[in-house]
């Protein structure tokens, strides 16, 4: 349980960045000074630096035993491990970038590994690792892309599925749960009318839009491209939903958690990774003993957002043979499988999620291992709605802080998202 809650605060954070480490700064790429991987020993054995965020003392063994792997694999090289605390990450990552003095090998996640490629930190992973794209899934594979460049291999990650209360469904007439974003939000106002909870919630519109065929940024990755009829479109159904009562305050202003809403019967379904239903349970039993998971509600796109932590190597790395090397060991099918099994997350490999492992939850009473089989099957259909942008945060803070002043302070629709968009363009500059 304890390995489950540790990557629940690092899903949850979601501000991931490495810190404190050693690597060389203004050098040219390794391959010079030792052997390459599986070269042969050296008097003077080539070091790099792996960075990760708060994996550290849960899965020592787990990351200690991949090291020393890929060590025995690769005589000459030697892997300092160096894990950071989620609070830290921030302000360190920036700093070392500047300083040039990140890790060899960094996990970050996609906000953070977009920072770092806008700053010219991290190395161009087309060039250092391109034989291997072909084994990851193509919508995770483009979640490390920066303006048409990859600048990191995918690694963990996690995509939603549906947690939902039979017994709220069957009180308001319904023996399924909805399958679309459209269903659902028609099966909430029946709901909400017969049995007084809430059926779809949403805080912010940022990852909505997209589901729902709105680019948030331009294909040249210039200006706003959210500004549209279909979102207009979009803002008024929200605005008449939250009218009709359909959207609690509570959620909207971030006063209230789904989780513990879920678990107390106000909400009918919560769309999560099924890693962190096991809240639910730890909240109430009964609740997550009247529950089952489904797949993902989906847009019209047909896709599901995946949040993804990443593998970066420095572009100022003195090693970057040996670092993509590293990179391309940790992420690959044996070492995600064997992640996989250690803490509920996803691999982003297909030959490690095509394992029967994952196949076991299809016929569970339990919800969260019924819904990791979901997500499973959901891989193929995953992608990752953040543009590849700097700035991507303020990016979406002003589009979402203009939808709430729609809900919240009946501001025009077509206004706001003109002001939005002026916002966005800015940044983008």
């Amino acid at each position: 349980m304890k390995h489950v809650k540790k990557w629940v605060m690092v899903l949850v954070a979601m501000v991931m960045a490495i810190v404190a480490g050693c690597s060389g700064s203004g050098s040219k790429p390794a391959g010079d000074a030792s052997p390459s991987a599986g070269g042969g020993a050296s008097k003077n054995p080539v070091e790099i630096t792996f960075w990760t965020i708060s994996l550290s003392p849960t899965f020592d063994d787990y990351i200690n035993g991949v090291i020393k792997d890929f060590e025995t694999k690769n005589p000459g090289v030697k892997v300092k491990w160096q894990d950071v605390p989620i609070d830290a990450i921030e302000q360190k990552t920036l700093t070392s970038a500047a300083s040039g003095t990140l890790a060899d090998v960094m996990n970050l996640n996609t906000d953070y590994l977009k920072k770092l490629a806008a700053l010219g930190a991290v190395a161009n992973m087309d060039k250092l690792a391109g034989d291997v794209k072909k084994d990851f899934y193509e919508g995770i594979w483009s979640a490390g892309e920066f303006q048409g460049v990859s600048y990191a291999l995918p690694w963990y990650l996690s995509n939603s599925v549906l947690l939902y209360n039979k017994d709220i469904l069957k009180k308001a007439g319904f023996d399924n749960p909805p399958k679309t974003e459209e269903e659902a939000w028609q099966m909430s106002k029946v709901i909400k009318e017969k049995t007084g909870a809430y059926g779809s919630t949403l805080k912010d519109i940022h990852l909505y839009l997209p589901s729902n065929g709105v680019p948030l940024i331009s294909d040249d990755f210039k200006k706003a491209a959210f500004n549209t009829p279909r979102a207009l479109e979009i803002f008024k159904a929200f605005k008449q939903r939250y009218d009709d009562k359909l959207l609690p305050d509570e959620m909207l202003l971030g006063q209230a958690k789904a989780q513990e809403w879920y678990a107390q019967e106000k909400i009918a379904w919560w769309s999560t990774g099924p890693q962190l239903f096991r809240q639910v349970k730890d909240l109430s039993p009964q609740v997550y003993d009247k529950s089952d998971a489904a797949p993902a509600l989906l847009g019209s796109t047909g896709k599901v957002h995946v949040a993804i932590m990443n593998i970066a190597v420095a572009e100022k790395s003195k090693h970057q043979k040996e670092a993509a090397d590293f990179a391309k060991f940790i992420t690959n099918a044996e070492n995600q499988l064997k992640f996989s099994k250690i803490v509920a997350v996803l691999p982003s490999v297909k030959k490690a999620a095509e394992d029967p492992f994952f196949a076991e939850g299809k016929d569970s009473k339990d919800p969260a291992e019924k819904g990791r089989y979901f997500a499973v099957q959901q891989l193929k259909d995953s992608v990752n709605n953040i543009p590849p942008v700097e700035n991507i945060s303020k990016i979406n803070k002003a589009i979402n802080d203009e939808f709430h002043r729609v809900l919240l302070e009946k501001k025009d629709p077509a206004k706001a998202l003109s002001d939005a968009e002026a916002e966005v363009n800015k940044l983008l500059k």
